[in-house]
Order: structure tokens, then sequence, then C-alpha cells
């Protein structure tokens, strides 16, 4: 984990960032007075990101009931993350660009070495996904960075963190909405 890095209780760091969509820049301190969960996702290629992309989809609701907002941040260039994690998906939330990366930093996100690599659960979450016969969204260019998941709440005080140390240990959607729950 880098040398700072944000726990909970302490105040959400800064995040401004564009809109994917081309619709200008978006901050997170726009949105103080609502719960928000902020995911910042990994590489373009990444199935487990698409996968918790796809259960957050399938969620909506839940986080429409509860008042939160639900922000992704990715670092790939908009067709790169179409064309890959994104496609054939209507994505109902925010989605910012941080193609610096500068944000991950600022959030204590790491990026993958080897010894991320040599995970073992990694390696069964994979060997589950080719069974399931998921596709390959092939490789991504550049260093591969890791996630992470937060619940920042209406005070912009983090309620929840999660700093994955592999591409498979992401916090569970229902994790996820029980950190929030704590916020409405």
């Amino acid at each position: 984990m880098p040398i700072f890095a944000p726990r909970v209780g302490a105040d959400a760091p800064a995040l401004e960032l564009p809109a994917a969509d081309g619709s200008g820049p978006r901050s997170l301190a726009a949105l103080r007075g609502r719960p928000v969960l902020l995911s910042f996702l990994g590489p373009a290629h990444c199935t487990f990101c698409r996968a918790h992309v796809i259960r957050a989809i399938q969620h909506r609701e839940d986080f429409e009931r509860m008042g939160a907002e639900v922000v992704m941040v990715a670092y790939h260039d908009p067709e790169l993350l179409m064309a890959k994690m994104m496609h054939d998906l209507e994505l109902p939330f925010t989605l910012l660009l941080d193609r610096t990366r500068e944000s991950y930093r600022r959030w204590g996100l790491d990026q993958a070495t080897w010894r991320n690599l040599l995970v073992p659960g990694l390696y069964i979450s994979a060997a589950k996904s080719m069974l399931k016969r998921e596709p390959s969204l092939g490789s991504s260019p550049g260093p591969v960075q890791l996630g992470g998941d937060f619940v920042i709440n209406r005070d912009g005080r983090l309620a929840f963190v999660n700093y994955m140390k592999s591409f498979h240990d992401r916090a569970s959607i229902p994790t996820l909405l029980g950190a929030l729950r704590g916020q409405t």
C-alpha cells in the first residue's frame, strides 16, 4: 500500500476529473450531502472489473433507493475502455477518466507488481471465469493499475475503504450496499 492511503473516518481526498461522455469535469465536492460509492477500475481488459460493473448495474435500483450516487473512475482512453470493459453495457453511472492516474495515487491505490500476481485466489477466480466460458478481453497497454472501492458519507468522510491487493479482491456489491446503508 502507498505511504498515504486514506482510512475510514478521514476526509475523502479531492476528486475532479473529466466525464468519459465529454460532458465536462465532475467533482466529488459537488456530491456532498449524498452518500457516494466511488469505484476505481483496473485496466480496460480486466474481466473482474467488468464483472463488478455488471453487478453494480444489476443493483442500480438499490443504489437509487438509498439516494446514493455511483461514480466509477477509469484510466484508459474512452475508445479502448468502451471496446473492452464496457462493450455491450449501458452504464447508468458517472464514469470519470484519469489518464495520468493522479487521483489513483491521491486515493492510495497501487500499481500491480509481480507480488500482486502471485496470489492463489487470483488463479482460482480466473479458472472459474474460464469454466464459465467468459470471453477474454485481451490486454491493455501500459502498467497495470489496481483499483479500489470507497463509500463516502454525506459529510465527505470515508465510511468504507477497500484497497485491492490483486485483481480479484474487489469489495462485493452486497458489502458496498451495506456500507452505504449505514450512510443513508
